[in-house]
């Protein structure tokens, strides 16, 4: 069993905002004031909807922080989408077999269905492939 601190759900909250507002990254050097304030009053609406008081002033803190550092021109870790999908994909490398591989790089590209939450402990991605058996061949009778 897992001990749980205090500041476990604030930081999974945190974590939580960030996963969030990653597509916001790559956009911000491009977006002006408008934009930025419009993500972030959608950002201060997503917090709005925790119920832990201390889950919703870090998740409120966390939006003010992207949004000083959009309008600075300072967001993200220069990383791209290309990098992000290298990335996803790399996880799959752990399968030897090429078929499991191919099944886990369809899961990581959004295919199939998605459940669960960075906020609730993980993410579980699952994808349902039919495999027809292979036909029978032709029977011989021993001599």
């Amino acid at each position: 069993m897992m001990k749980t601190t205090p500041s476990a759900p604030r930081l999974a909250a945190a974590l939580g905002l960030l996963l969030l507002l990653a597509p916001l990254a790559h956009a911000a050097p491009a977006m002006d004031r408008a934009a930025i304030d419009e993500q972030y009053q959608r950002d201060r609406s997503a917090c709005a909807g925790k119920q832990d008081p201390s889950s919703r002033e870090a998740c409120l803190r966390e939006a003010g922080a992207v949004r000083q550092d959009a309008l600075r021109g300072k967001i993200g870790d220069n990383t791209t989408p290309d990098d992000w999908r290298r990335n996803a994909l790399a996880r799959c490398q752990s399968h030897q077999d090429a078929f499991d591989r191919s099944q886990c790089e369809r899961r990581m590209m959004g295919e199939g269905q998605a459940q669960g939450s960075v906020e609730g402990g993980g993410l579980l991605r699952e994808i349902t492939t039919t495999i027809e058996p292979a036909a029978p061949g032709p029977v011989t009778a021993p001599k």
